[in-house]
């Protein structure tokens, strides 16, 4: 009589394994906790890659800032200062903010930003929008600032 082979002698056992055991990884509700946890840090750090710049403290800093300053006298220099470093805002709040800054030429760009968002944007922001326009082709001394109110608000 040869004896008898016993395949679990020989298998390693990893945590989970045991169906007895009273470890939480053995919970799905833990697992699934975990494993959304886990998705969530990745998709942080993917977005954090595409960001590149843009997600890091400082510019977080800067951005804040803007908002902050909105309105004072020291929002042109917020402003300035993130412009300089990270170009314009990704966002449709800060954009709209931008509105306000001194440089014609950046405000240009802002209008021209938005108005190629505006169509994903919901009715109360495209009013929103339209209305700072007719506000900025009312009161700007700029010609070519109010050429440019003025063409976009034609395309709206």
């Amino acid at each position: 009589m040869s004896p008898e082979y016993n395949d679990n002698e020989n298998k390693t056992e990893w945590p989970g394994d045991n169906k007895n055991s009273d470890q939480t990884s053995s919970d799905p509700e833990a697992r699934s906790a975990k494993k959304e946890w886990a998705q969530k840090m990745y998709l942080k750090e993917i977005d954090s890659l595409f960001k590149g710049k843009k997600s890091s403290v400082e510019h977080t800093t800067a951005f804040d800032e803007i908002h902050k300053r909105s309105g004072t006298k020291k929002f042109n220099t917020a402003v300035k200062k993130y412009i300089k470093e990270y170009g314009l805002p990704d966002d449709w709040s800060t954009l709209s903010l931008l509105l306000d800054y001194k440089d014609v030429k950046v405000v240009k760009s802002v209008i021209k930003e938005l108005l190629g968002r505006i169509e994903d944007e919901p009715l109360s922001l495209k009013e929103g929008f339209k209305s700072k326009m007719n506000i900025i082709a009312m009161t700007t001394t700029d010609d070519k600032l109010r050429e440019a109110v003025e063409e976009a608000l034609e395309e709206l």
